[in-house]
């Protein structure tokens, strides 16, 4: 079982992106603005709560009970979506999305969350070496085991993918290529960083999700389900060496409130979560070889 704790990526890392950030007009310091009015400030969304008279900059109002907050933080803007540590806000784009990262540390691996489209392409270039790496994914997941399935399923897409195997360069830029064909391209999450092992995830570990949707049957045994957001989870088994112990408590106990990418084994879509744990616990189960429990859920 790995982890990969993430790299922020600030706008100084963003290198380029072909996803333009015109979703609402600019915030103007010398503009007013009315109820429901919508601007973009440091690739933030922010909405008029009233009317708002000019220099009242969204984020840094001094909000009392006497004076509630003139503005309403909706999220980032479409650019920025994949990289605001959620999965389901999604960065979306005609064709395809390129975005060029530079991380300005040493990375090997990435992960992609809700995923749409027909293939990803991760390059590594270094300013010196040049291109290092290039991994082209298909996304399309067939899933077929007979003629039936051939000719009448409907074809699956992979939504989730994580590479293991980059060079660790800590100079290199990283150049993510979304392809969605003449269809739209979108990603919900992106995570570039270090790999940490913590042990051998075990058959025996489960995988599942938390449903939010909402069942309510009225007096007249009416039934109403209203369809929400849902969650991954995973309960892990995994077995360490003794030795590890020390290493893996220290390690995760770093990661407390920490959403990081969990891999469980990486040909298993299932296994990978973007979240965080809400439980673990180290048994020396005996002077080569102990056994852990992780428990994660997924963010949304």
């Amino acid at each position: 079982m790995r982890l990969i704790k993430p790299v922020e990526i600030t706008p100084a890392k963003l290198i380029s992106s072909n996803v333009p950030e015109t979703d609402y007009p600019a915030w103007l310091v010398s503009a007013t603005y009315a109820l429901g009015d919508r601007v973009l400030l440091d690739h933030t969304i922010y909405e008029a709560l009233a009317a708002v008279a000019a220099g009242v900059k969204p984020g840094e109002e001094v909000v009392t009970p006497e004076a509630p907050a003139k503005w309403q933080n909706r999220g980032m803007d479409n650019r920025w979506r994949m990289f605001d540590d959620k999965v389901e806000s999604l960065t979306t784009n005609p064709g395809t999305i390129e975005v060029r990262i530079r991380p300005g540390a040493v990375i090997n691996s990435m992960a992609l969350f809700n995923l749409q489209g027909k293939s990803v392409t991760i390059t590594m270039i270094d300013p010196v070496e040049g291109e290092v790496y290039r991994k082209t994914l298909t996304l399309v997941d067939a899933g077929v085991t007979n003629w039936y399935d051939w000719f009448f399923e409907p074809i699956g897409k992979r939504t989730d993918v994580v590479v293991l195997d980059m060079p660790p360069y800590g100079s290199a830029d990283i150049v993510l290529i979304i392809d969605a064909g003449a269809e739209l391209a979108a990603i919900g999450h992106t995570v570039i960083g270090a790999v940490k092992r913590i042990g051998t995830a075990l058959y025996g570990t489960s995988v599942g999700i938390n449903d939010y949707s909402r069942k309510s049957t009225d007096e007249f045994g009416n039934t109403i389900v209203v369809q929400r957001s849902f969650s991954n989870r995973a309960e892990f088994d995994v077995t360490l060496d003794t030795s590890e112990v020390t290493r893996v408590r220290r390690l995760l106990a770093e990661l407390r409130a920490t959403p990081v990418v969990w891999i469980g084994e990486e040909s298993y879509e299932a296994t990978i979560l973007f979240g965080f744990y809400k439980d673990f616990q180290i048994v020396f189960s005996g002077p080569t070889v102990s056994d852990c429990s992780i428990t994660v859920e997924g963010v949304i």
